[in-house]
């Protein structure tokens, strides 16, 4: 479903604007990117968003995740996930990715009565969802931040344990507490980091091979 007032984004265009906000919002408060990342105060003390949690109107229907209101500037997340750490962090940071990527295209071409955008959880959602939750995915999980922590890992543990093990791992010890194991298997598949507990490393099946032919020619002498 396409809203033809919004351009297609390519992956790195939306990567960029999410490190984009991540370096102006860090680049006040000492410049070192820091996990997890505060999307709350990102979204409260740094763009001037109110956050409202709410089941009222929409949002009484728990497939309406979150909200945004351009004009009262008001970020709006149903009630239901309050508890629910990282659909929470989730929910704010991809009605983030609407600010960057859509507010500018949604005020100039307003529709009458049209006040913001409304997330709805759904198998058929228009172009600007996904955008938006691959910007909440790159702001929650930043790539040089995510890489640095999976390289911290053995190699063997990612191998033996596989992608679920490798995101619980990252979630717990590597500093993304506000990220739901779900999102995080997610990403890691985006950046190519998921492991396959039964796939070992090419470097290891070469010699491998080579090592019973061998052993098969001995025998035989």
């Amino acid at each position: 479903m396409t809203d033809q007032r919004y351009p297609e984004l390519t992956d790195d265009a939306i990567e960029r604007a999410s490190n984009k906000l991540l370096h102006e919002f860090f680049a006040t408060c000492g410049g070192e990117i820091t996990l997890p990342v505060p999307v709350e105060r990102i979204a409260e003390k740094f763009l001037g968003y109110r956050i409202e949690l709410t089941d009222q109107g929409l949002f009484a229907d728990p497939a309406f995740l979150g909200g945004v209101d351009f004009q009262t500037e008001t970020i709006f997340v149903n009630a239901s996930v309050e508890n629910h750490d990282g659909r929470y962090a989730f929910t704010i940071a991809h009605e983030l990715g609407h600010h960057v990527l859509h507010r500018m295209q949604f005020l100039s071409y307003q529709s009458e009565g049209e006040e913001g955008i409304m997330c709805r959880s759904s198998t058929k959602r228009p172009m600007i969802e996904y955008q938006a939750d691959r910007f909440a995915a790159a702001l929650l999980m930043p790539s040089e931040a995510l890489k640095t922590s999976a390289r911290k890992l053995s190699r063997k543990f990612r191998a033996k344990h596989g992608t679920n093990a490798l995101a619980a791992r990252l979630i717990t010890e590597g500093g993304f507490s506000n990220v739901s194991r779900e999102a995080m298997r997610y990403r890691l598949r985006e950046l190519k980091l998921s492991a396959n507990p039964l796939m070992l490393p090419r470097v290891l099946l070469i010699p491998s091979l080579l090592l019973y032919r061998l052993f098969r020619y001995l025998s035989r002498r």
